[in-house]
């Protein structure tokens, strides 16, 4: 739909941009990337015929931009621009009725119904109907950006040219506005070209992207462009990770401050706090921990520092285990959304707790269990669903600088660990009669401190995963040796 040959342009006679190509489909979704100076305005502005092109040229549906004429370019492209200002003090429906000018027939150009019921859908769509008697000047800067939107929209272009669309906008109006685009996108085969700051909001949104650093494009490619760290750190100069969106298949970036933090290493063993009763075992860190779990509340990977295991009646509904936590937790004014939570039936006090030194690393090992809904994993004898909480909860706290695929080799040290005690103790599924492999409700957390050496690894080849397993083997042989006691099981 537009393809750029070999162009050359810029303000002096020295280019900015220095010979592109590019081929954007018709339909598409494509979104320009880079830092500030590498000459995405300046593109921009080559494509919509601000500034004079040097050298090459645009086509657009495959005839060259230049020999288009006004009238003809504007039933075919309209364009967004940062810039909201407009010299003469117009209402914002007359704005958007600017937008109907080049499908007006006749002398006068006057509106046809057509024409109003398009106006009137449009401003409906944008939500900008209420301010359509108010003048233009007298509205927020997203309420301009969106009027402006309105208008380009009921132009009816083939290609939507967009600059920085998001630029006044909030959270709830930015994706507001590229819902409804990448909406038109798909049902009126709209093209749009854009260019967009957010990396994160264009792995959203944009089908494919191109990366421009010093008026060149350094990659054109699908989303996953942006899965390229080094790349990504090399342009926009800026300490960059890479991670999975939780809900749909597109990157995120997290960006990494340069500061560092004024602070001194921590003693592990005065690091944290344990409050243990009846209802509740509740550890909290002065610090946040670098965490992964498959708790009820605090699944997966965070930073947080409250770790709590709620003692709840055999019979207790599991049907929103989550809230109820959460309810929990704030009634010990511990917040929800800094915390690890666990359930468990078994009686708190018989709670299991290790702190030692295992191959010169500080650890602790909180260990709660009960056996009653023990499986053997490895049997495809299907059981009837278990809602009982007779579950063994585990938590593994290391000082130690974990990466995430560190912790997630120590969560299975630890799993091993406890399959392992469960063996030597010859703890049965009563469905099967074969050796357990766990609990079907069993809790595992692993947190690590994040102080010291940066440790890639932590399976049962290394020595810190050893450790974890060797502490979590003691810990899980012990509180199932103490509620075999209590349920004087021989």
């Amino acid at each position: 739909m537009i393809k750029v040959e070999n162009l050359v342009g810029g303000y002096t006679t020295t280019p900015v941009i220095k010979g592109l190509d590019l081929d954007i489909k018709k339909g598409e979704f494509f979104a320009l990337l880079g830092p500030n100076g590498s000459g995405k305005t300046t593109l921009f502005k080559l494509v919509t015929g601000r500034i004079p092109v040097q050298g090459g040229e645009i086509k657009v549906a495959g005839k060259v931009m230049s020999t288009l004429s006004k009238l003809e370019k504007a039933k075919k492209i309209a364009v967004l621009s940062q810039e909201v200002q407009v010299s003469f003090d117009y209402t914002v429906e007359e704005i958007i009725r600017l937008g109907r000018y080049p499908h007006q027939k006749g002398i006068l150009k006057r509106l046809s119904k057509e024409d109003r019921n398009i106006i009137e859908n449009v401003m409906e769509i944008t939500k900008v109907t209420q301010f359509r008697n108010t003048q233009f000047r007298m509205i927020s800067g997203g309420e301009k950006q969106r009027v402006l939107l309105a208008k380009a929209l009921v132009q009816e272009p083939e290609v939507l040219l967009l600059d920085e669309p998001t630029n006044h906008l909030d959270i709830k109006h930015t994706f507001q506005m590229l819902d409804l685009l990448k909406e038109w996108q798909q049902t009126k085969d709209l093209t749009i070209f854009a260019i967009l700051h957010d990396l994160n909001v264009a792995s959203l949104y944009a089908d494919r992207v191109a990366l421009l650093h010093d008026g060149s494009f350094i990659e054109v490619g699908d989303i996953n462009t942006l899965r390229k760290e080094d790349q990504l750190e090399k342009v926009y100069e800026v300490e960059v990770k890479m991670q999975s969106h939780p809900t749909v298949p597109k990157p995120q970036l997290l960006m990494t401050p340069n500061y560092k933090a004024a602070s001194e290493p921590v003693e592990f063993r005065s690091a944290y706090n344990i409050e243990q009763n009846n209802e509740y075992i509740h550890v909290q860190f002065d610090a946040p921990l670098r965490t992964i779990s498959n708790g009820v509340i605090g699944e997966g990977i965070h930073w947080l520092k409250h770790f709590c295991n709620f003692h709840v009646e055999k019979n207790y509904d599991c049907s929103e285990p989550k809230k109820d936590l959460q309810k929990w937790m704030k009634n010990q004014h511990i917040p929800p959304e800094q915390a690890v939570g666990m359930m468990t039936a078994v009686t708190l006090e018989d709670m299991v707790c290790l702190t030692k030194q295992m191959n010169g690393i500080q650890m602790m090992v909180i260990v709660t269990a009960g056996v009653g809904n023990a499986v053997d994993i490895s049997n495809d004898q299907l059981p009837e669903e278990v809602r009982k909480i007779g579950t063994i909860n585990t938590m593994v706290f290391i000082d130690a600088h974990f990466t995430d695929g560190a912790l997630v080799n120590g969560l299975m040290s630890a799993t091993e660990a406890k399959t392992k005690a469960l063996q030597d103790l010859n703890v049965t599924d009563p469905n099967t009669n074969t050796v357990a492999t766990g609990t079907s409700t069993d809790s595992l957390l692993l947190a690590a401190t994040q102080q010291g050496e940066r440790t890639p690894y932590a399976g049962s080849g290394t020595a810190v995963g050893k450790a974890i397993g060797k502490m979590v083997y003691d810990a899980t042989t012990e509180a199932v040796r103490t509620y075999f006691k209590r349920v004087k099981k021989p």
